[in-house]
């Protein structure tokens, strides 16, 4: 009997053990592990918001990714702050610091583009002189011819209007046209970040729905747990059932508490990253008022969402104003062996006073032709070659790579749209095990160790779906940034009104 006993005990830790192992793995379940309780594997795909930009900014090695950070500029609301996702979306869109770096980037590149086109420009100016000083005449022998050694101060005033141009420069005119494709590729670079902190928003956005999800999940399991414990307490002090049923119970109960402690940790974490990338002061109690669910993405063949891509991705059309400002730079490298043609003049007055002013102007052109440069010239032709085929290649490879990641994103989201199907049966299969078991723990046939995998079964199903769904939505959200369209799409692909 005491052996027999002992061995009840012993299969109750074991039993506790499993669901204490279970709790913990809690966010390796959410993150796509495969659950034999559930027969499900979710197919989330991880998400980093500064690869496969055109940014530099996001390419440089850095400690902190620039899209997962931002400036704070909306001040701390007193109470919790409801926020929807349009509003989180908008948020980042002004605070975000991947954006606000692409935004001086891009200033930069217009600055550019304006110092080269000044070269091109009328340069105009006004000088304006008063000289006093006097002059050594033994220098040139002053004592022997009998003059006096220094002449006495004088002074003189001038004033002018100096003008100068380039009217021929045909390698600046090309520099110009390079520093115009140079601005297009930062203006595409910056359209490419907003798409990029639009997902990075949305899908942390996603994550803390995911979570509060499951702290309501975790809280029904809490729940069940206690009243179950407190039903087989009762049962164990009427003698109805054995003591081990207590202590399994009991353990349930315990672990219950222990995964609802750790969803809300999680819970708060997912929210501290949500306002890091959106710009609210860290301190800032939030409620999301979207409840993001499955929603099955609009009809679309693979080969439109390609040709979309083709149409709208930032970062192609970066690579292609690439290509063109190195054909440029080509060409002006080539006309560095053209003549150059300038012109200089300058009109004014020059006197000892106000009251004497003379007349003073002149009008000068140059034409300058290269004859022998020391092959500086052909070097830099060279050069430019180099950089032009390697432009061209990239583009190419760009092109290339747009057709991969619309297919693979497409592959993900049929993948994580069957395994919401999947997990939505599971979890109905789960519940109707649930019920089963609790009508044989009523009647008598059961005994609580198997009310308690039921239950555990149930919260399994329960935490999988919740994992199944939000990969299913991130899915969509990289399959809309794979055709460049995250900002304009993801209301609609997310069901957001």
């Amino acid at each position: 009997m005491t052996y027999s006993r002992s061995i009840c005990v012993f299969r109750a830790l074991t039993a506790g053990t499993a669901l204490l192992f279970s709790c913990l793995s809690l966010r390796a379940q959410s993150s796509g592990s495969f659950s034999p309780l559930s027969n499900s594997i979710s197919t989330p795909r991880p998400f980093d918001p500064g690869s496969n930009t055109t940014n530099p900014s996001a390419l440089a090695v850095q400690a902190q990714n620039p899209y997962l950070g931002s400036v704070p500029a909306k001040p701390l609301v007193p109470g919790v702050m409801d926020l929807s996702l349009r509003d989180a979306t908008s948020l980042a869109l002004r605070a975000n610091l991947g954006l606000v770096d692409s935004e001086q980037d891009h200033a930069q590149s217009r600055a550019l583009r304006m110092r080269a086109l000044s070269t091109l420009l009328p340069h105009l100016s006004i000088d304006a002189t008063q000289a006093v000083q006097n002059f050594p005449l033994t220098l040139f022998g002053a004592q022997k011819l009998g003059l006096p050694k220094m002449v006495p101060i004088s002074s003189y005033q001038s004033a002018n209007i100096n003008y100068s141009q380039d009217l021929f420069d045909m390698a600046a005119i090309h520099e110009v046209k390079a520093a115009g494709d140079e601005e297009r590729v930062s203006a595409a670079s910056l359209a490419d970040s907003r798409n990029i902190v639009v997902l990075a928003a949305t899908s942390a956005y996603l994550e803390v729905v995911a979570s509060q999800s499951r702290v309501t999940a975790a809280q029904a399991e809490l729940d069940s747990a206690a009243a179950l414990d407190v039903l087989v307490e009762d049962r164990v002090r009427r003698e109805v059932s054995p003591e081990i049923d207590q202590i399994r119970a009991h353990v349930a109960h315990q672990t219950a508490e222990q995964r609802l402690i750790l969803v809300k940790v999680r819970l708060e974490r997912d929210k501290l990253a949500l306002t890091r990338i959106i710009g609210l002061q860290p301190e800032q109690e939030l409620y999301l008022t979207d409840a993001i669910t499955f929603l099955a993405p609009p009809v679309t063949s693979v080969d439109d969402l390609v040709a979309e891509a083709e149409e709208e991705r930032s970062d192609l059309k970066a690579a292609g104003a690439r290509v063109a400002t190195a054909n440029q730079q080509l060409s002006a490298r080539d006309a560095e062996r053209l003549p150059v043609v300038d012109v200089q003049a300058h009109f004014g007055g020059t006197g000892v006073n106000t009251g004497s002013f003379y007349g003073d102007y002149g009008v000068a052109g140059r034409v300058s032709v290269p004859i022998f440069t020391g092959r500086k010239i052909e070097s830099d032709i060279l050069a430019a070659q180099a950089v032009l085929k390697r432009r061209q290649a990239e583009f190419q490879d760009l092109k290339a790579r747009t057709k991969y990641d619309v297919r693979s994103a497409y592959l993900d989201l049929e993948a994580a749209s069957k395994s919401v199907e999947v997990s939505q049966g599971n979890l109905s299969l789960a519940n109707e095990g649930l019920k089963q078991s609790k009508d044989r723990f009523d009647a008598g046939v059961a005994n609580s160790l198997e009310l308690i995998e039921a239950q555990q079964a149930v919260a399994d199903a329960t935490d999988n779906n919740i994992a199944s769904i939000y990969s299913h939505n991130l899915a969509k959200l990289m399959l809309i940034r794979a055709t460049g369209t995250a900002e304009q799409n993801y209301a609609e692909y997310l069901g957001v009104k």
